[in-house]
């Protein structure tokens, strides 16, 4: 493998996510960044091949293809950049195979999924795929012992909020992203989603205030949480208090989060993380 083809890999996930650049300046010192790096990329091309590629069997045959690429590497061949990095390390290659192939077969359930009646439905709903990445993203960061209780808890409402910011492509692809029971409390229909309204504004700010609450709730569990993911908690946190409080939730949701305040986050998140690593 070369250097250059993983680095292409990792910029990509760095451009795709922004929000967190901040977290490099706290985790390139360590020596495990690059592998660190490589399970995020990874993680979303799954994701990606189950939410941003239309047809169902192209997204299939994505997931097929990983899954044949997780069998290659667990046996020293794999033929992808961030596979092969990830697999050069000892935790990753201490995973159970079944938790890679179950969190393969969730996502191909999940190309499938039906929406969901309440809050409660969309987070189970959520957790076959998510829990058992957020397994897997625990035990690579943190050891086989560690307890993704917390994680897996975080990562299903996140999901929730990263429904919300998409609210216009999952609608474009026929997915509602807004649990039916909050769609009906507001008289909302699938199809009126798509179009601002204060009906719509109304439901955004119901549903910002549950995964609020969602979010705060996970405060209360064992298992430490990874420098990506707990620094996307704390934005995720302060994006949703201000969609409850804005006249546009959504625009509120999709608005940068720079300066400052973010180099706060991505320090608090590393500080966590850093005393979740020792012995």
């Amino acid at each position: 493998m070369s250097e250059g083809a993983l680095e292409s890999w990792l910029h990509a996930w760095r451009e795709s996510h922004p929000q967190l650049e901040a977290a490099w300046v706290f985790l390139r010192a360590d020596p495990r960044h690059q592998i660190y790096g490589a399970f995020a990329a990874l993680e979303q091309e799954w994701l990606d091949a189950v939410y941003a590629i239309r047809e169902p069997h192209v997204a299939a045959v994505k997931l097929q293809w990983w899954r044949e690429e997780m069998q290659l590497a667990r046996s020293g061949a794999a033929r992808h950049p961030l596979t092969q990095t990830v697999f050069t390390d000892e935790r990753a290659r201490a995973i159970p195979a079944p938790l890679w192939d179950k969190a393969l077969e969730a996502a191909m359930l999940a190309l499938d999924s039906a929406p969901a009646a309440d809050l409660s439905a969309q987070l189970a709903a959520a957790r076959p795929l998510h829990g058992l990445l957020a397994r897997i993203e625990t035990a690579l960061w943190f050891g086989a012992d560690a307890d993704p209780e917390r994680a897996q808890a975080v990562v299903v409402a996140q999901h929730g909020v990263e429904l919300m910011r998409h609210l216009p492509d999952e609608i474009e692809q026929g997915r509602a992203p807004l649990p039916m029971a909050l769609l009906a409390r507001h008289g909302l229909s699938l199809a009126e989603l798509a179009n601002d309204s204060a009906a719509r504004r109304a439901a955004l700010r119901d549903q910002a205030r549950a995964l609020r609450q969602a979010l705060a709730e996970t405060d209360k569990m064992t298992g430490p949480l990874s420098l990506f993911r707990g620094m996307q908690m704390r934005l995720d946190r302060r994006a949703l208090r201000r969609a409850q409080a804005a006249s546009d939730p959504l625009c509120a949701l999709q608005a940068g989060q720079g300066g400052f305040r973010r180099l706060l986050d991505a320090w608090g998140a590393a500080r966590t993380w850093h005393r979740a690593s020792q012995p």
